[in-house]
């Protein structure tokens, strides 16, 4: 008996030792979580801050059949939305292009009751690009659609977003041009009428020439840039005005073109919210839905043979 007593223990001794180096099955971890990126916040994740003036953000993406779809007049078009937190007063830049189609944006105000549209007018030739400016009315989260101009498009584009604010992008301009330019653009709602003066003398030529198209030239004490004369031009019957002034005058075109190049960066601040017709390094326009400004390098030929020609930086608004 006390034999195989030893033997049971020994055996329970022994099991219980193997047991023991036995390791346990390790449990596996659980899958990690991939955080799903709202592609809604792509365009929302910088945005201005106390001390800051100016927030940034660009995105590539494509419209793809499995995007959402608007349906007018028969025809489906495919848009991406985009979340835009801005605060009233707030300036939103939107420039959007693509190599696929014609680009087209819509802004919903937070309450969605109205929407702002923009788009490339012009016919797609391989390339689309459309500017867009928006002063908020508002503050909230706006609503940004991407598409296509034309129904049913696919394809790759690119947004780039700036927020900022009307004292942050008028910092560096001349105070005194763009108080004149303030001043010349809110004179032009009266057809120039507070600015316009008597009426000029010219020699028979001109008066020849003036008659046959109709036109009559006023006197005005209004200086876009100090020391720079102008005059108001009417034309059918004094419907129709334009302001008109020489700015520069030099025998060297460079200084013309330099002249030329800093003033057309002031007046683009100034006109942000307007479009740009052609843009050349002589010439420069754009225009809102009732006013149009040029301005450009004039070549002028000399009078005489030994005299060099003249180039003037003129600027024209009606």
């Amino acid at each position: 008996m006390k034999i195989k007593l030893i033997l049971i223990l020994f055996c329970l001794t022994f099991s219980f030792g193997i047991n023991a180096q036995k390791k346990k099955p390790a449990k596996k971890a659980p899958n990690a979580k991939v955080a799903k990126i709202d592609s809604t916040e792509l365009l929302n994740k910088n945005q201005l801050k106390a001390g800051i003036s100016q927030a940034k953000d660009v995105l590539e993406a494509s419209l793809n059949p499995k995007d959402q779809t608007a349906n007018q007049n028969g025809e489906k078009r495919f848009y991406d939305a985009y979340k835009l937190f801005l605060r009233a007063g707030d300036e939103l830049f939107l420039e959007h292009s693509s190599t696929a189609f014609r680009v087209m944006l819509s802004l919903k105000t937070p309450a969605k009751d109205k929407q702002e549209l923009s788009y490339d007018s012009q016919p797609f030739q391989g390339n689309s690009f459309n500017k867009f400016h928006y002063v908020a009315p508002v503050t909230g989260t706006y609503t940004l659609l991407a598409t296509s101009m034309d129904a049913g498009q696919l394809g790759k584009y690119r947004i780039e977003k700036t927020i900022t604010t009307a004292n942050a992008i008028e910092a560096d301009l001349d105070p005194a041009f763009a108080k004149q330019f303030k001043a010349l653009v809110a004179a032009r709602k009266d057809n120039f009428k507070s600015i316009t003066g008597e009426k000029l003398k010219t020699d028979k030529k001109e008066v020849k020439k003036d008659k046959t198209a109709g036109v009559e030239r006023f006197k005005t004490s209004f200086e876009l840039v100090a020391g720079k004369p102008a005059q108001i031009i009417q034309e059918n019957a004094g419907q129709a005005s334009n302001f008109k002034t020489v700015l520069f005058e030099t025998e060297n075109e460079e200084e013309a073109k330099t002249y030329f190049e800093q003033l057309k960066k002031q007046i683009q601040v100034l006109s942000r919210n307007w479009t740009e017709q052609s843009n050349t390094d002589v010439a420069y326009s754009s225009s809102s839905d009732t006013d149009f400004i040029t301005l450009k390098v004039n070549t002028i030929p000399p009078a005489k043979k030994k005299q060099k020609p003249l180039f003037q930086v003129e600027f024209v608004y009606n």
